[in-house]
């Protein structure tokens, strides 16, 4: 047990052995439009809208890691009720970065839950919550400086759609 303990900590140096290692902390709001996330009149999948927080901690000049929470605002028909979230941990690697922008690839997990209602009318109304844990895949950009604005598109397996995220990050 020593010994794996000893080489993991042998292999995280190698890789981090010549590295700029500037952690930093950012805190930020997001905007997201996520696929086939609401239901139309026709019982069709559309996009639904969602607002979100998400957090990026930058371990070195290559490797960030990202959490973040977004919450949608699906559309749905009058006797339906939905809510949708998603609780996601993506590490990103900087394809190209410099002091104006960075451009990354990003892999993570995600915890995704549905909580859906429907009004039976007399009988009053059904509830039932799902909740799967994925994997989320894609790539985004980043600008430089204290006020760092980003744009992000990934696909989640658990919803099995795409989202597309804007944002703005602070630094703390």
């Amino acid at each position: 047990m020593n010994k794996k303990i000893l080489l993991l900590i042998a292999f995280i140096g190698m890789l981090t052995y010549g590295q700029d290692v500037n952690a930093q902390f950012k805190l930020g709001i997001t905007t997201t439009a996520g696929t086939d996330l609401s239901i139309d009149d026709n019982g069709e999948e559309t996009i639904a809208f969602g607002v979100g927080v998400k957090g990026i901690y930058d371990i070195t000049s290559s490797f960030s890691i990202a959490p973040g929470f977004t919450y949608f605002f699906p559309s749905v028909p009058d006797d339906l009720d939905i809510n949708m979230y998603v609780v996601d941990l993506d590490a990103h690697y900087n394809l190209v970065a410099n002091d104006n922008f960075k451009l990354y690839a990003l892999g993570g997990l995600n915890y995704s839950i549905v909580d859906v209602s429907v009004d039976a009318g007399d009988f009053g109304s059904v509830s039932s919550s799902e909740s799967e844990i994925g994997a989320n895949f894609g790539a985004g950009i980043r600008s430089g400086g204290d006020l760092q604005f980003f744009g992000d598109i990934k696909y989640n397996t658990a919803f099995e759609n795409i989202n597309a995220t804007v944002g703005i990050l602070f630094n703390i």
